[in-house]
């Protein structure tokens, strides 16, 4: 491949990682250290949902988040990779 069209797949790559992470953000270790009330997994809560219901929809989120998150970086690292072949082409 030439140096320009591997130079441009590495910088649209690199943008695009860099546009999901900002949507999307890092992976953040929770540093909580109170202890919250305590509810039972059918307590219903005010939007009608039980709190197991809550917790599998955080869960989820939480998953995709951290999966979008990582594959933003992986394209970051493939644009840079692109763009380091063009150079050494």
């Amino acid at each position: 491949m030439e140096a320009k069209i591997l130079n441009t797949i590495g910088l649209v790559l690199s943008i695009l990682g860099g546009i999901l992470w900002f949507f999307y953000g890092f992976p953040q270790p929770t540093h909580e250290e109170g202890v919250g009330l305590a509810l039972e997994d059918g307590t219903r809560l005010r939007d009608g949902r039980t709190v197991a219901e809550h917790k599998e929809q955080v869960r989820k989120t939480r998953g995709r988040y951290l999966c979008i998150s990582r594959l933003a970086l992986g394209l970051i690292i493939l644009g840079f990779v692109f763009q380091l072949w063009a150079t050494w082409k």
